[in-house]
């Protein structure tokens, strides 16, 4: 159960000892409650022994007026939250127990929302051991949290190093913009104030860390590198490999890969040189992410098998997960989807095992893009309905903005355009409500897509544009790159091939610059389509050839299958029906391969250009 002790601030009270070299924590801490006082927050405060908690708890009574809650029970836990009523000017203390029951962590993980609804600041005090449950066993609570501090009333080790590790974009959460602006003030306000350079390379990197979640990745570049210059300065080894993985993951942002993997490559030397081996799979998973980026479907397979094999050597059973999931994601751009789906389920498995709705819900989700690839689209759509319940249900903001987009491409691909826009534009409200300016830029270039497909061209080109301006405002090269190659397509759908070709050649550049093998493919296929709108089919067959030879290079058995289709249907009209038909088995092939409904027509067509061959 919860026992409620109601207490007021006393007048004038002097500070109960507290340790030395945990001043500056203390005051760090006493200062977000004031900053958020009359507010919802969450603040973790880790004491490994009740007698110092109760010293930690006087000093806190003696600056605010608090409530403290004896938590027992999980039952009792939710119903007092529901029935907090707290004043405006109070502070709520949360005192949980040394081991925390599973019923205690889920009522944490899954009525999280609870304490924000307070509309004071939620201190939740708990011991080390209690740390690191809440990290692996209510993983949401942890995400959703604001500040955490952790006092050496005496040590405490592991913990410790579970939330360095765990400090990096992908694991910060929160509700919506507000949340994150918030989160940001406060954080300024904290850096102005603290003078203590370990807590400073703290301060920096998650400012850096709300800048990257608001999608302004350069901002965040500037604070990581902040916090790296401090953490070289003072020799802190783990916050540097931290550090150089967040400028990784800011870089991949805005589409330069191949500047993220040098940054990922430095974090995993860190992570090797200090034996951190969680750090090293996570690294390594990264590395698979931005080869992946680049196209490099092979490269990133390799990567992410050995991040594989390291979860499963230090039991990281989510690691294992993500790292499943993404060899999924490498063979759906492989053109391997029943694979994928395999790797899919896999990972599925596992997040369901450890109650990890969050990942339960991108699994659903690829699983959706693997079935829509292989033109199962009413299939598709229930595995992105089942994403979007659950992204609802635990407030994931960023996956509901997710599914919604899926949703759209699915009813687009049924000719249902009119609903894809309605999941589009509910994409956009979502993405602009959390401040994700990389996700609005995706939306508006979908809705772009969707009134292209309506024959709206011209208002398909406004979206686009609007889309273009985002990226350059935020430096996103892929989201510019997109909106350019975009533009072509509409101006292709206008008639205006000359004009198409333009925006493709500005789209094919950036590709070259950043590195992204696979859109090169696609801007040289549809140059190769606008050059063979124009009659010009000499043209046309080298930019098909040219895709055809990065897509052989990079593995890429989708790009291949489609531009060998393009060049064959060239050398068809040439009268070369042999080189055409050699050309066509390759699609063929590749599409019965992976069940696709297109094989047996194409089949069909193949077949005739075989017929003429032999007349000939």
């Amino acid at each position: 159960m919860v026992r409620d002790k109601s207490h007021v601030a006393s007048s004038g009270g002097e500070m109960e000892p507290i340790s030395l070299e945990d001043l500056d924590e203390v005051d760090l801490l006493l200062t977000e409650l004031e900053i958020s006082h009359g507010r919802g927050n969450i603040i973790l405060c880790v004491v490994a022994s009740q007698a110092y908690r109760e010293k930690v708890i006087e000093v806190i009574k003696a600056r605010f007026p608090t409530r403290v809650q004896v938590v027992e029970k999980g039952d009792n836990l939710i119903f007092d939250l529901r029935n907090a009523h707290a004043l405006k000017e109070e502070i709520l203390i949360w005192t949980l127990p040394e081991t925390l029951s599973n019923d205690i962590l889920e009522a944490l993980n899954n009525f999280r929302e609870l304490f924000y609804d307070a509309g004071v600041p939620n201190l939740v005090f708990m011991t080390p051991a209690g740390l690191d449950d809440v990290i692996w066993k209510a993983p949401d609570f942890w995400r959703y949290r604001g500040g955490y501090h952790i006092l050496k009333g005496r040590e405490h080790g592991p913990a410790f190093q579970a939330v360095a590790a765990l400090s990096i974009p992908i694991d910060f959460s929160y509700r919506n913009e507000e949340e994150l602006r918030r989160r940001k003030r406060i954080n300024e306000y904290l850096l102005v104030k603290m003078q203590n350079k370990t807590e400073r390379e703290k301060i920096l990197s998650e400012i850096g860390t709300v800048h990257f979640l608001l999608g302004e990745p350069r901002q965040a570049i500037d604070y990581y590198e902040q916090a790296l210059d401090i953490a070289h300065e003072i020799g802190d080894r783990q916050g540097e490999g931290a550090t150089q993985g967040n400028l990784g993951l800011a870089c991949a942002a805005l589409g330069e890969a191949r500047k993220a993997i040098e940054y990922y490559k430095r974090a995993l030397a860190i992570a090797r040189e200090t034996g951190d081996r969680k750090g090293e799979g996570a690294n390594l998973g990264n590395l698979g992410a931005a080869n992946a980026t680049l196209g490099e479907a092979q490269k990133a397979i390799e990567y992410y098998e050995q991040a594989l094999s390291i979860a499963r050597e230090t039991g990281d059973r989510r690691g294992e997960g993500a790292n499943l999931g993404n060899l999924g994601s490498s063979c759906l751009t492989l053109g391997e989807a029943r694979k994928a789906i395999e790797y899919y389920e896999q990972a599925l498995v596992i997040a369901r095992a450890i109650g990890d709705r969050r990942n339960e819900g991108a699994w659903l989700g690829n699983l959706g893009l693997a079935y829509a690839d292989l033109g199962e689209i009413r299939k598709a759509i229930e595995h992105y309905e089942l994403h979007l319940a659950i992204a609802r249900e635990i407030g994931d903001r960023r996956g509901e903005g997710n599914s919604m987009s899926n949703l759209g491409n699915a009813y687009a691909s049924l000719g249902e355009t009119r609903i894809a826009i309605e999941y589009f534009e509910q994409t956009l409200t979502v993405d602009r409500e959390i401040g994700d300016r990389i996700g609005e830029g995706n939306a508006l270039n979908n809705l772009g897509n969707a009134y292209a497909v309506l024959g709206e061209a011209r208002k398909a080109t406004e979206y686009y544009d609007q889309a273009m301006t985002i990226a350059r405002e935020i430096g996103d090269r892929s989201g510019e790159e997109n909106a350019l190659g975009n533009m072509g397509i509409a101006y292709a759908a206008l008639g205006e091939a000359r004009k198409a070709i333009e925006y493709y050649e500005l789209a094919l550049a950036i590709s070259r610059e950043i590195g992204d093998k696979s859109n090169e493919i696609a801007w040289l296929d549809n140059l190769g389509n606008a050059y063979v709108s124009l009659g010009e089919a000499l043209q046309a067959i080298d930019y098909y050839e040219q895709a055809l030879a990065i897509a052989r290079q990079i593995g890429n058995r989708r790009g291949e299958a489609h531009t060998c289709w393009n060049l064959g249907l060239e050398y068809d009209k040439t009268g070369d029906f042999l080189r055409a038909a050699d050309l066509m088995q390759v699609c063929v092939d590749f599409e019965r391969k992976i069940g696709h409904p297109d094989a047996e027509r194409d089949a069909d067509y193949l077949e005739n250009v075989l017929a003429k061959s032999r007349k000939k």
